[in-house]
């Protein structure tokens, strides 16, 4: 039975994670053709350097703004915003959606009423969402290695795919945040809400830092810190980082499973 919530959990989900997956390749496409204007512009390059500090917080990856190189470009391109936002989306509607929606449906009571426990039920669509996650991750790894390499990117597979296992790691997160608050109270707007309000409100902590003192003093505590600072397009998967955000993730998670087996279920 727990198969076939996990199975069926994927298979109704089956088309968007299609058009999710068109959308993430169209972009990296788009992203890997600009490459080679970019790379050879290095007045656009000097214009990015003068940027303030401030804008340069929220568009470096690993601390470094560079366009001349294909790390640089990546990183600024993709992985300070794009990314990050895209993978959002897909992990907090999918860990929101996971109980909470089931319930606001009117469904989760029939998916209850088989002789399997909460607690069994609620950890498979946990997995259903993690995979739905790692899947569009899996994605972009494709898409970037087959593209990479046409415009001399000078990017490493290892790198490519240490970026790609950060990005997911940083989206459970909040997709913890949202199936937890989800299973816990039933509501999906809440869960979205909150989950979305966490990730706004540190990505701009994690911006703002470098001019703020008082964020400065926190900084290291955001996920987006985490996600960057190891810098994973130039130096690889830095993994007490990555296992720090699936912890956090996974903890979440847990705890939105707990309260989901000691709650009365709206029908």
């Amino acid at each position: 039975m727990m198969r076939s919530v996990l199975t069926k959990t994927l298979r109704d989900s089956r088309r968007a994670f299609a058009w999710w997956a068109i959308g993430i390749a169209g972009l990296v496409a788009l992203m890997v053709a600009v490459f080679p204007t970019v790379r050879d512009n290095e007045e656009l390059n000097a214009l990015v350097q003068e940027y303030p500090e401030a804008l340069k917080g929220f568009i470096a990856f690993g601390g470094e703004v560079d366009y001349l190189s294909g790390a640089g470009y990546l990183g600024s391109e993709l992985f300070s915003f794009m990314v990050p936002l895209l993978f959002l989306i897909a992990a907090v509607g999918a860990g929101a959606g996971a109980i909470a929606g089931e319930e606001e449906r009117g469904t989760l009571d029939l998916l209850l009423s088989v002789p399997v426990s909460r607690a069994r039920v609620a950890l498979e669509k946990l997995a259903a969402m993690t995979l739905e996650v790692a899947g569009l991750g899996a994605v972009l790894f494709a898409c970037l290695a087959a593209g990479a390499p046409l415009v001399d990117m000078e990017v490493g597979v290892g790198d490519l795919a240490a970026a790609c296992v950060a990005a997911v790691a940083l989206a459970l997160v909040f997709g913890g945040i949202a199936f937890g608050l989800g299973a816990a109270t039933g509501r999906r707007a809440l869960a979205i809400g909150v989950a979305v309000a966490a990730a706004v409100v540190t990505y701009v902590v994690n911006g703002l830092a470098p001019l703020v003192p008082a964020f400065d003093a926190i900084r290291e505590l955001t996920p987006f810190f985490q996600y960057a600072a190891g810098d994973p397009l130039r130096s690889g998967l830095d993994v007490p980082r990555v296992l720090l955000l699936l912890g956090a993730g996974a903890v979440f998670g847990a705890a939105g499973l707990v309260a989901f087996t000691r709650r009365d279920v709206a029908t």
